[in-house]
């Protein structure tokens, strides 16, 4: 039963990174600022940097997706629970994948160990408060702050004109000769230090500059890197809970299986969510990209801090509905329907897998 188990948390570890991996450059393949294998590759590597970390900043979240919070029994430590959770709420995320949906791996999660739970034990050792203030509601807010933060930050940032093209590049020009005196009748030529200007793109492109770094591209870039690596932070010990409870292999080797399967996952499957998540929601501008990536990486990096267990499907999706609504008529408001109709889905078809496949098992 434990090679189960492990296996079950490797096709969720994989699942998870197929349906996620994507979500935190998603704006910059949508914004036209790279090409889809450059952000699958920026994606992966601060995912597993992410993933890495965890190990010894994120341990309140095992603790949290252990079970233990959920049910009022210790059924939670037994492997068949354990197998059908992993499996229920993989064969979940896989679907959905498969579908072109991003849905919440925590919803999925949280769905299974309530369904296998009831099956192996009863309603009544459900704690449904517990539930409600740690689980449920972060997850049902997260996407609404996201998507309010996005709407309020984009005129400020506008303002600004940093991501606008008023003041939006930082120039280094190439060093040149000056004349200085050297004597009564002589003068030496020197090199100056080379010059940094801050000014619109325009006024950047002179030709003498050596490098130019354009702002809001810089921000985008790293805004991206750090959805991931929170991504990669939050995640990962939601899935490793399940083998740390059956002390299935060392904390640093859970992690390190969990991070490699997500980071397979993504790089193999990721290509139905990323053409929704970039393509099918809205069409968005960097400017509008970088404001929603900024939102993104700032609510998922404190939640992981406060263990605090929010989706970062939610918190994207909601941060790319408010570029949509910036968007207005553009944004293809059928196609959200679809993903919050797949989000209120995600829970109980996880419960029910994970019912049945906890059946089969204890059969």
């Amino acid at each position: 039963m434990i090679y189960l188990l492990v296996a079950s948390v490797a096709l969720l570890s994989f699942a998870n990174g197929a349906n996620d991996n994507f979500k935190g450059v998603a704006t910059l393949w949508g914004a036209g600022q790279t090409s889809y294998r450059k952000a699958l590759a920026w994606a992966t590597g601060f995912t597993f940097l992410g993933s890495v970390v965890a190990i010894w900043l994120a341990s309140g979240l095992v603790a949290k997706f252990n079970g233990s919070n959920l049910l009022a029994t210790n059924i939670h430590t037994q492997l068949p629970f354990l197998a059908a959770v992993a499996l229920g709420a993989g064969a979940t995320v896989l679907l959905a994948s498969r579908l072109g949906l991003p849905i919440s791996t925590t919803h999925a999660l949280t769905g299974a160990m309530l369904g296998a739970g009831v099956v192996a034990a009863s309603f009544a050792q459900v704690k449904f408060a517990a539930l409600g203030a740690g689980v449920v509601a972060p997850l049902l807010f997260s996407p609404l702050v996201a998507l309010a933060l996005t709407l309020g930050l984009y005129p400020l940032l506008a303002r600004a004109g940093i991501l606008t093209g008023r003041r939006d590049c930082i120039c280094v020009d190439e060093p040149a000769l000056a004349a200085v005196p050297a004597g009564a009748y002589a003068s030496a030529a020197v090199l100056a230090p080379p010059a940094v200007r801050w000014a619109g793109g325009e006024e950047c492109q002179t030709g003498a500059e050596v490098m130019r770094v354009r702002i809001g591209d810089a921000l985008h870039w790293l805004s991206a890197a750090a959805i991931s690596f929170a991504r990669g932070l939050n995640d990962t010990p939601k899935i490793s809970a399940l083998l740390l409870v059956a002390a299935a292999a060392s904390a640093r080797l859970n992690f390190g299986m969990v991070a490699a399967a997500m980071a397979l996952g993504g790089i193999l499957g990721a290509a139905r969510v990323a053409h929704t998540m970039s393509h099918k929601i809205t069409p968005m501008a960097t400017e509008e990209a970088v404001t929603g990536n900024l939102v993104a990486a700032s609510l998922v990096l404190l939640a992981s801090f406060w263990a605090l267990p929010v989706s970062t499907t939610h918190v994207t999706s909601g941060s790319i509905f408010g570029i949509g609504i910036l968007r207005r008529k553009e944004a293809d408001w059928g196609r959200v329907r679809d993903i919050v109709l797949s989000w209120v889905a995600t829970l109980p078809l996880g419960a029910l897998l994970a019912a049945a496949i906890f059946w089969l098992l204890k059969a």
